[in-house]
Parts: C-alpha cells; structure tokens; sequence
C-alpha cells in the first residue's frame, strides 16, 4: 500500500507520517528524490539550488517528474507499505492517483492553528512572524498544493488533539486496508466473458 501525504504547512503531515511509521509504512520525502538526482548530477545541495532544479526539471520532464521518481525509487524498496511525504501540486497527485495502490490524504487545519502550530515547532524553515507565514502560504499555494488537496481519496480534519488525530489517521488505513482487500479479491476472481 502506497499512501500521499499532502497538506499546508502545519496541518499535521509530520503527525500523521509518525502514526503511520508505527503501523510500519517507511516514508519516502520527494524532496529526497530531488536531492538524490542532484547529488548524481554534481550539484550543491541548498535552499536555492533545490528550488531551481525542482523547477527546471518541471519544465523539462513534465510538472509531475519528482512523483515519477519517487515512484521510481520506491520500486527499489524491499518495503510492502510506502509513506510519500511532500506531494504539492495536482499534477502529481494525478499521477499517483493514476496508479493501482496509491491513495492520497489531505491533512487540513485552520489558518491560525496552523500559524501557532509552526511559531511553537520553531523549525529553521518557519516563519517568525504573521507577515512570513503569509508569504510562505502563497509560495505553496503557487507550487500548487491547493489542486493537490482536491485530489485527495480522504481529507483528515486536525483541529484537536494528537489523540484524536490518530485515531482519525488509524480509522482511515482501516478503510484503506479493505479497500485493498476488496481489489484483491476482485482481481483474483476468474474473468467471464
């Protein structure tokens, strides 16, 4: 089972991912895949470099190149269960979803929970203040993740606590695993004609 992770910075993604590494799924950042073929290619890892590869390889391989290598290095796992971090634009949502066993949930929270969730994280990417969290927003909203949260199979709402989120996050693999029951036993069937 391959599941997306997609959502506006603060939702929750990282709580979600940690429920679902307890469950025994590795998570798989996209962002990796980018610094991998970086790293191939000989060129300095950082902030700007980052954006400007993800960016240029978009323009020449298609908006949805960084799902098709995360797809890619996924199939070189030994793993059965896959967590894919860092899903931002429709295009790559659509690609996962065109394929068999992958399904992508959107983790939302309001704007200001969201706000506090990030001042209190304190991660060096985050912003100090009200003015930079804004910027940031508009700078996913342009990369896309808005269209991504359209696309996704579930939608897990994180206004409470972490125990309620989990047990929304279990409750969703739960549907997910019959789901995946329900196709195998489809496919396993004998084809009348």
């Amino acid at each position: 089972m391959i599941i997306c992770i997609t959502g506006m910075p603060g939702a929750g993604k990282s709580l979600v991912g940690e429920t679902l590494a307890k469950k025994g799924f590795k998570e798989v950042e996209m962002s990796a895949c980018v610094k991998e073929k970086m790293a191939e290619a000989g060129i300095e890892i950082n902030k700007d470099s980052i954006r400007d590869f993800s960016l240029n390889a978009r323009k020449e391989y298609g908006n949805d190149i960084v799902a098709k290598w995360t797809i890619e290095k996924i199939h070189k796992l030994p793993h059965k269960d896959i967590l894919i971090v860092g899903l931002r634009s429709a295009d790559e949502a659509k690609y996962f979803k065109s394929l068999e066993s992958v399904s992508i949930i959107a983790v939302i929270a309001p704007k200001m929970m969201r706000f506090e969730r990030l001042k209190e994280r304190q991660r060096a990417d985050d912003p100090a203040n009200y003015s930079d969290f804004e910027k940031r927003e508009e700078k996913e909203k342009q990369f896309g993740i808005s269209s991504a949260l359209e696309h996704a199979n579930f939608t897990i709402r994180n206004s409470g606590t972490v125990e309620e989120l989990e047990k929304k996050v279990l409750k969703v693999l739960e549907e997910l695993k019959k789901l995946e029951s329900a196709q195998s036993k489809r496919a396993k069937e004998p084809k009348q004609s």
